[in-house]
């Protein structure tokens, strides 16, 4: 009669929803990537052996970062340039164009990994915050 069997009924909704939740993935990560100011950057916190890949996003005042592989459209973490603290870096990979750089912010420590350029960039942001005047009272 009419209809098909179930199973296949319900395989089919299942990759369109596998086909919908990769589109917006691939969306979403292009939109990361395109945005003004963004790099390439993992994050590793204290006590795990295991990077989470991810974008982060120069702005005004702070950086955010996002992971990778998510849905997701909110940061993961926001770092205010005010207390950011860049420690010493550690040169990695074959050509050593990879940068490992132990962070800390408001107490907390954790590490980035980047290209160099984008350190250099990084560097260049946290550095160039605009002068600030005590108040007056």
């Amino acid at each position: 009669m009419g209809g098909g069997h179930p199973v296949w009924a319900a395989a089919g909704v299942i990759a369109l929803v596998v086909v919908v939740v990769a589109g917006v993935f691939i969306l979403r990560l292009r939109h990361l990537a395109g945005r003004v100011g963004s790099f390439e950057c993992a994050l590793r916190r204290p006590g795990r052996g295991r990077w989470a890949s991810g974008i982060a996003t120069f702005g005004n005042e702070s950086v955010e970062w996002m992971r990778l592989v998510s849905l997701s459209v909110r940061p993961r973490y926001r770092f205010e340039r005010a207390g950011l603290e860049l420690g010493e870096v550690h040169h990695r990979g074959a050509d050593g164009r990879i940068v490992d750089v132990e962070c800390g912010y408001r107490g907390e420590r954790f590490d980035l990994a980047m290209m160099e350029d984008s350190h250099s960039a990084f560097v260049a942001w946290l550095e160039s915050a605009p002068p600030t005047q005590p108040a007056l009272l």
